[in-house]
């Protein structure tokens, strides 16, 4: 997988590239006065870089704007190329798979799910990756990576699943062993933090900073891990524009107030009420009166501006918004004094398979920062370049 390092000659080109083309990507139609004024470059600087952008497919002019009250020529907009690529988004469970193919802009263009037969997390994606080869190929895109959501803990940054208690891994080096025999970028996320992404990049020009996400998803009896069947729940905190992981990329592993040592789930709930939770509307409501309990002093100390909820309890958004609105000790209290607001994801079960391909597009035009002392994984451009350039000469063909 290519990787650019601080201390490569190239890093302040793909920065000044990253700059350009991320400015574009959150305000299509912008035109290189504005860009060049919006990042304080010079405009010889902005217009030989998107003169790159051109050349490479990645940036084309599309019409012209309005002049301005000072008069003059008509200012060309500008937009990334919606044909440039696509990007494979997957989650990955022990017994299933959800995908998604989407275009630069994170639309999707296709999306399958089905089961997989539990075996070696690596032979899942292998055989995964392989299914979705059509679908990628049906939409004559050159492909620009793959990204991959799974439940446990995660170093993005290094392609490796620290700990994942579904898929019985520990510090297993992914991206080593597997990420890199593919010929194009892969990267590897936590599943709550893919819903993140997702939100990150749908409101990429806006001012949402803050803000929670919630992932809650049900889960059967898996005979081969041995876990029990109920609701498995994730969580993902941005601040500042900017995911928070935690030292050990750790951040947002959930337990309820209630849970005790002992007890089989996350929640403080019995392994009866487990079973029943998804034809017991009475249990569903017990389940999320102790999920909102649990967010109150989250939402208190981290004051964001929205919660979101994603995964399948955004099915039940009657029952849940019941429980929100009618629990006089619950979350609702909170949320009103510190002014956030609750949004159900509209994504439902591809939340986190389309969150997944966000994260790489939200890679893509990111902007490297010599003060990030993990070595963030960044793609270089002319790998990006050469893969555009590829993809256009098979469609081509």
């Amino acid at each position: 997988m290519p990787v650019m390092r601080i201390n490569n000659n190239n890093f302040q080109r793909n920065a000044n590239i990253s700059m350009v083309s991320q400015t574009i990507w959150r305000k299509p139609g912008i035109s290189r006065i504005e860009i060049a004024r919006e990042l304080n470059l010079y405009r010889s600087t902005v217009t030989n870089i998107i003169q790159t952008l051109i050349d490479a497919n990645v940036v084309y002019e599309a019409e012209e704007g309005e002049v301005t009250s000072q008069g003059g020529r008509r200012p060309i907009l500008l937009r990334i190329n919606e044909r440039m690529g696509c990007v494979l988004g997957l989650e990955l469970q022990v017994d299933r798979f959800r995908g998604v193919v989407v275009d630069v802009y994170g639309t999707t263009l296709h999306q399958i799910e089905g089961t997989v037969q539990a075996k070696h997390f690596s032979e899942v994606f292998a055989e995964v990756v392989e299914r979705m080869r059509p679908v990628v190929e049906s939409t004559r895109l050159p492909l620009l990576g793959i990204c991959v959501g799974l439940p446990g803990i995660v170093n993005p940054d290094e392609c490796t699943i620290i700990k994942s208690d579904p898929f019985k891994l520990e510090n297993y080096p992914f991206g080593k062993e597997i990420g890199c025999s593919y010929p194009v970028p892969v990267l590897l996320e936590n599943d709550a933090n893919c819903c993140a992404w997702e939100a990150l990049a749908r409101y990429r020009d806006t001012a949402l900073k803050d803000f929670l996400c919630v992932l809650a998803e049900h889960h059967g009896h898996n005979a081969q891990t041995g876990l029990g069947p109920g609701m498995g729940v994730g969580m993902a905190l941005v601040l500042g524009g900017k995911l928070h992981y935690g030292k050990r990329y750790a951040a947002g592993e959930f337990t309820s107030v209630l849970w005790r040592p002992g007890d089989g789930s996350q929640f403080g709930m019995s392994f009866q009420e487990m079973v029943r939770i998804q034809q017991d509307d009475e249990v569903y409501k017990t389940f999320v009166a102790e999920l909102f309990e649990s967010l109150k002093p989250v939402v208190s100390i981290f004051d964001p501006e929205v919660v979101f909820l994603h995964g399948d309890i955004c099915a039940r958004q009657d029952l849940v918004q019941s429980v929100y609105n009618e629990r006089l000790d619950g979350l609702k209290k909170v949320m009103d004094r510190v002014n956030c607001r609750l949004e159900f994801s509209t994504g439902g079960r591809m939340d986190v398979a389309h969150g997944a391909a966000s994260m790489f597009l939200g890679k893509l035009f990111s902007v490297p920062e010599l003060s990030d002392v993990r070595g963030y994984v960044r793609l270089d451009w002319d790998e990006v370049f050469a893969l555009v350039s590829q993809g256009s000469k098979k469609t081509a063909k």
